[in-house]
């Protein structure tokens, strides 16, 4: 029964880290294109009010932009928390679960970063045409990056699940002796 009690508060601390590393990434890509958020995400999601912060409606597209991934992560993680021996032991290797599934789709956000710098060195808009590409860019290699960014996230958060899965099956064998 603790352990179902531990699965069940995994869920909303999945959509809450989900969120989060949403915020954090944003932070990052805004340093990377401004443009990428003044001229497509501010205005996607209605933050245009010019009085609160900036960088405060970055961390709020970031957060409303990702808390969602925490719906499948928390059950597909959580579930797999159910291999460990005690429900404490569950609880640790799930909380340090969070940890693997940030770390991972970060790693792979910034790979996907590095990828994007290099397919920009040379810009043919045209192959760009399936991407919203606003009118007015300035800085179109930049704005694109940060879009290799987002779209790296996004599927590096999908492969954090088995990366997950894998960190519960390392961690029960880590802790084979504990009760």
């Amino acid at each position: 029964m603790a352990k179902f009690g531990a699965f069940l508060l995994f869920i909303p601390l999945a959509i809450l880290t989900a969120g989060g590393f949403g915020a954090l990434h944003d932070q990052i890509s805004f340093t990377v294109s401004s443009e990428y958020f003044t001229k497509f995400k501010f205005i996607q999601f209605g933050l245009l009010d010019g009085s609160i912060p900036e960088r405060l409606r970055v961390a709020e597209v970031g957060f409303f932009a990702s808390w969602w991934m925490g719906i499948p992560l928390g059950p597909l993680v959580g579930a797999a928390g159910f291999i460990q021996r005690s429900a404490v032991l569950m609880r640790r290797a799930l909380l340090w679960s969070l940890g693997a599934i940030v770390g991972f789709t970060l790693l792979f956000a910034l790979c996907g970063l590095t990828y994007g710098y290099f397919q920009t060195v040379h810009i043919d808009l045209a192959a760009y045409h399936g991407w919203y590409l606003p009118d007015g860019l300035v800085h179109v290699r930049s704005f694109l990056c940060a879009g290799y960014m987002h779209n790296s996230a996004y599927l590096g958060g999908v492969l954090s699940v088995p990366v997950a899965w894998f960190f519960q099956v390392l961690y029960r064998y880590g802790h084979r002796h504990a009760v």
